[in-house]
C-alpha cells in the first residue's frame, strides 16, 4: 500500500500525519482494534515496514538539524523572548537533542530491521492442512 506523498505538504505537515498513521496503526492492533492483525505474516509485514519508517528517522532528523545551523548562521532564527545569547543555547541544545535523537533512532531501525528479519519466515497458522486461521 504505496499511496502517493501529496507535494503540497510541508516536512512538519507530513511529519505530523506520519504520527498520525503510526497512532493509527497502534489503535488497530490492540485487541479489537479493526482490522487488526489477523494473521501472523501481518505483524512480519508491520514490522517491516516500520523497519523501513525507523529507517528514515535518523536522515530527518540530522537534515532538522542542518537546517536549524543554517538558519541561525543566517540570523532567522530567535525567540521575541530571548536574548541572542539564549537564542545561541536553545539552538544549540535543540541540535545536540535531534543529534542524539537520530543516534538513538538509528539503533531503534537496527533492532526493528533484526525483528523484521527474525519475522519474515513466518507465516499465517494453518490448521491441519485447511485454509489460513486468523488470529483473534
Amino acid at each position: 500500500m504505496n499511496r502517493p506523498v501529496p507535494s503540497q505538504l510541508s516536512t512538519a505537515e507530513l511529519a505530523s500525519e506520519a504520527a498520525d498513521l503510526i497512532r493509527a496503526a497502534g489503535l488497530a492492533a490492540q485487541p479489537g482494534g479493526a482490522p487488526g492483525l489477523l494473521h501472523p505474516a501481518d505483524a512480519a509485514e508491520a514490522v517491516h515496514a516500520l523497519a523501513g519508517l525507523t529507517a528514515r528517522l535518523p536522515e530527518l532528523l540530522d537534515q532538522v538539524g542542518t537546517f536549524l545551523s543554517s538558519e541561525q548562521a543566517t540570523g532567522r532564527i530567535g525567540t521575541p523572548q530571548a536574548d541572542d545569547f539564549d537564542t545561541v543555547r536553545l539552538a544549540r541544545d535543540a541540535r545536540e537533542h535531534l543529534y542524539e535523537a537520530g543516534r538513538t533512532a538509528a539503533l531503534l531501525a537496527e533492532t526493528i530491521a533484526a525483528a523484521a528479519t527474525a519475522l519474515a519466515p513466518l507465516g499465517a497458522t494453518r490448521t491441519a492442512g485447511g485454509p489460513l486461521t486468523p488470529h483473534v
